[in-house]
């Protein structure tokens, strides 16, 4: 009668298994790296706000000189982001964007996202994010555009490591209780 609870656990917790290795492995990532450090903070200068008139557009030009006053970093160029692009480094921002591509004093390649109109730096984007996010596309198993906590992979799967655990626990109580 064990024989095929045993089996059934088994097999389920070898489906599963990979799946449980890559959440391990992406939260014992997430919980060596600060996510202040993720987010680029510490390429921020501490500045005073300073208003400027609402609804004018900067150019191009200006966003460069705003990102070297307002970071630690050096920047080269800057591009106008004018269309949303799934899975993209600045996904859930308001458009149009200037992304502006910068350097540390490591001569890490790093993107500061800036607001036309605010002249808000709204988004940091180092490898240490991109890695991060990659890592959080694997945890939520949302692959494309890492957004989406509630898709059904990660919901049959959660089930799925659910039940191995409780099938777990209870072959350990009912072969113990035999012995």
């Amino acid at each position: 009668m064990i024989r095929s609870p045993r089996k059934i656990h088994k097999y389920l917790s070898l489906a599963i298994s990979v799946q449980l290795l890559l959440w391990t492995i992406s939260g014992i990532y997430f919980s060596f790296n600060k996510i202040e450090d993720v987010r680029g903070s510490q390429y921020l200068r501490n500045t005073e706000v300073i208003e400027t008139p609402k609804g004018n557009k900067i150019e191009p030009q200006k966003a460069l000189l705003i990102v070297a006053d307002k970071t630690f970093l050096k920047p080269l160029s800057v591009v106008e982001i004018t269309e949303d692009k799934a899975g993209s480094e600045y996904r859930g921002r308001s458009l149009p964007l200037y992304m502006i591509e910068t350097i540390n004093k490591e001569s890490e390649e790093i993107n500061v996202y800036l607001d036309p109109f605010s002249e808000e730096i709204v988004a940091i984007r180092s490898n240490q994010w991109r890695i991060w996010d990659f890592m959080w596309g694997i945890h939520i198993m949302d692959w494309n555009e890492r957004d989406n906590i509630g898709n059904i992979f990660l919901k049959v799967f959660s089930i799925l490591a659910l039940l191995s655990a409780l099938s777990g626990i209870y072959l350990f109580f009912v072969t113990n209780k035999r012995q």
